[in-house]
């Protein structure tokens, strides 16, 4: 919908300095829902150990995003591909209370919840820098204990050169904790329009983070039915806001 640009500007969002720097680390620890869950140093080392126990330590590492990963890596890789993963799903789930929310005021961003299937972007990382972009990834997605990092088949959308075939490849991503504080649970689209136009935080407002990734799924020719309908009420809400106290959805 062309309306859409006009909720954002430039991409906002964190950086690899931010994350080197761990600029957010003091804000997550006030927050209500990462409190006591903090990873630390020693705990993001052990995650990365028991996860990449897999790994030969020879081939490339595949890493899935589904959300602002898509359109802000913030890695150091050789190459990205559309791709698919098949037993779960995108959905705004996840309170956020730091970066498009505030403890008194929580937004929503995106998680892989259960069922279903979900199209993404797999980045390529080269052995030799595995271990470093992983541990940048580990303090970025895990810090606060709302995620968990598992194994992915990803299915590639550039077909094999030899089968015709799509290509599967191992890919590390990070599914929903539904045991955490933070996990929403499904919730109603006019719940979810609402925080996402009525919340924003460290790195801006869940409108914009909506947007940007849905205008960079529609880059690479990737329409997710569920972030088109919320862009659709966003964008009404935005251009003919509702009556104080009600919500536009």
């Amino acid at each position: 919908m062309s309306n859409r640009s006009t909720l954002v500007g430039v991409a906002t969002g964190i950086s690899r300095e931010d994350i080197e720097t761990n600029s957010a680390w003091a804000d997550f620890a006030r927050s209500p829902f990462a409190r006591g869950r903090l990873m630390s140093d020693a705990d993001i080392e052990r995650s990365l150990d028991a996860m990449l126990a897999r790994w030969n330590g020879r081939d490339d590492v595949f890493v899935f995003g589904y959300g602002s990963l898509i359109w802000n890596p913030c890695l150091r890789h050789r190459g990205r591909h559309p791709a698919r993963v098949h037993g779960w799903h995108r959905q705004f789930c996840l309170w956020s209370s730091v970066y498009r929310g505030t403890p008194e005021r929580p937004g929503l961003v995106l998680a892989l919840d259960r069922g279903g299937s979900v199209r993404g972007m797999v980045f390529r990382l080269a052995p030799e820098a595995v271990r470093d972009e992983l541990r940048l990834l580990w303090r970025r997605e895990m810090t606060g204990g709302s995620y968990r990092a598992c194994w992915f088949k990803a299915r590639l959308d550039d077909a094999d050169a030899e089968t015709d075939a799509p290509r599967t490849v191992p890919a590390i991503g990070f599914v929903i904790n539904r045991e955490a504080p933070s996990y929403a649970g499904r919730l109603p689209d006019e719940v979810v329009v609402d925080r996402l136009i009525g919340c924003a935080g460290r790195y801006g407002s869940g409108a914009e983070y909506l947007v940007q990734t849905d205008a960079a799924l529609r880059a690479v020719g990737i329409v997710d039915p569920y972030l088109d309908r919320l862009c659709r009420r966003v964008v009404a809400c935005q251009i003919e806001p509702t009556r104080p106290g009600t919500i536009c959805g």
